[in-house]
């Protein structure tokens, strides 16, 4: 019988004689909630040692936030507000098991969805930094801060393997290690819950509740594993692209999803000395030649089958506002439906309000089921091309890039359409604002 399995009941000490009183029938459903406060108060001693060590210095330097960017800013801050919460879940643990008679709750299980929200703001937040390597980031513009502290960061360590480099301070593959404790600690709740489920009659009531308490921690796990997944991929695709590309599209909760690169796909007809990029990322599609680089939201991107050209049965077609549709090309049927897919998949998932709240702002988790997005989609847009719309702001419905049903448009005069459409053109009744009429109005209450 180990140590968790047992109860203190009080110590003693004098001299240099000391004892400790233990009780040795402790039911197996105690031992694990002493497992649990016990790994719980671990947890924030070292979440302590951390933010004293690393974190605080950051948050306490005043260029730091505007160096290293909101992203980094909001992991650190998630991260305190973690450690805050552990400490109230240890003493809330620890309060529980010594006075069992006093109607405590215990927030780590009776409070899941706050728990929950509270571990995947931090993970979302950490996800978006791995994404951007800004633990590098970090340890690059902070360098002289963390000279003296890799000595403590490597006594929270078990292995004390990667914290520091040769130089002696902090290295990125470090700082990014010790910042994933909270995700590890999310492992341990899912193995303690479940034992904690084990101790109940199945199809008893508490059983059911905790073993609805696992799933969602492990639904939670397995988000946060594939997010973590794609920033990664992530990384290493702005690691090997071009810096000038990386400048324009890099930001933290952007995804690759895949490019023409590492899966091809060439455009129909394409002239022989050109030469096109494709990149589909979670929320926006990229074509990059050499005249210039063009990006579409995927909110306002449509992907249809090609029929009509003979002997193309490998070919799609992508729709875009004021855009002439481009027609791609895959080597092969089952490359084309992989690209289709992946495509269907990012534009379903970037207007999922269910995906939202989920995966907060990461919206990158792929699944094998195939989703059809709506083709009748709400968004909003500012033309750039059609010389009578040019500047102008429509928010509205949309079908197949074409403003079609009820919206509003407004140029930058200020003069405004409120009604419907029909294929981009004005249908039906209509509200007009003219901003003449505005003038003339302006002008006689200035009169009177």
């Amino acid at each position: 019988m180990g140590f968790k399995d047992m109860k203190v009941r009080g110590i003693f000490a004098g001299g240099f004689i000391c004892a400790c009183l233990i009780d040795l029938s402790v039911p197996a459903f105690l031992g694990i909630l002493y497992e649990l406060a016990n790994t719980e108060l671990q947890f924030f001693v070292q979440l302590n040692k951390l933010r004293e060590a690393a974190v605080q210095p950051l948050l306490d330097e005043k260029t730091f936030a505007a160096s290293c960017g909101a992203s980094i800013l909001l992991l650190l801050q998630s991260f305190v507000e973690l450690e805050t919460n552990a400490a109230k879940n240890a003493y809330r643990l620890w309060h529980l098991i010594r006075h069992p008679d006093e109607n405590w709750t215990m927030p780590v299980l009776h409070d899941v969805e706050n728990q929950q929200e509270l571990n995947r703001k931090y993970c979302n937040a950490f996800c978006d930094v791995l994404a951007i390597n800004g633990f590098a980031l970090c340890v690059k513009v902070t360098s002289s801060l963390w000279k003296q502290v890799s000595h403590k960061v490597k006594e929270m360590m078990s292995d004390g393997k990667g914290t520091a480099s040769s130089r002696g301070t902090l290295s990125a593959e470090g700082f990014q290690h010790l910042m994933e404790e909270p995700i590890r600690r999310m492992t341990q709740y899912t193995k303690l819950f479940a034992n904690l489920a084990q101790q109940n009659k199945q199809r008893s009531r508490p059983f059911r509740w905790e073993q609805e308490v696992v799933r969602k921690w492990n639904d939670l796990l397995t988000a946060v594993a594939l997010n973590k997944e794609a920033a990664e991929r992530t990384r290493a695709f702005w690691d090997t692209c071009s810096p000038k590309i990386a400048d324009l599209l890099k930001t933290p909760g952007r995804r690759i999803v895949r490019d023409s690169k590492s899966y091809p796909v060439s455009l129909l007809n394409a002239g022989r000395f050109t030469s096109h990029w494709f990149i589909l990322f979670n929320d926006v599609f990229v074509h990059s030649q050499y005249s210039g680089l063009n990006g579409y939201s995927l909110s306002l991107v449509w992907v249809d089958p090609v029929v009509d050209l003979e002997g193309e049965g490998s070919a799609f077609a992508l729709t875009f506002p004021e855009e002439t549709p481009l027609t791609l090309v895959c080597s092969n049927a089952h490359d084309k439906a992989d690209w289709v897919k992946h495509l269907n998949d990012a534009i379903y998932h970037s207007h999922s309000d269910t995906w939202s709240s989920q995966c907060d702002q990461s919206k990158t988790t792929i699944s094998d089921v195939r989703r059809t997005p709506p083709l009748v989609r709400y968004a909003s847009y500012t033309f750039t091309k059609f010389p009578s719309l040019k500047g102008a702001v429509y928010t509205g419905s949309w079908l197949c890039g074409k403003m079609h049903g009820r919206g509003e448009l407004v140029w930058p005069d200020g003069e405004k359409y409120v009604g419907y459409f029909r294929q981009n053109f004005r249908h039906g009744l209509v509200s007009c604002v003219f901003v003449w009429l505005l003038s003339v109005f302006r002008f006689s209450c200035s009169l009177l």
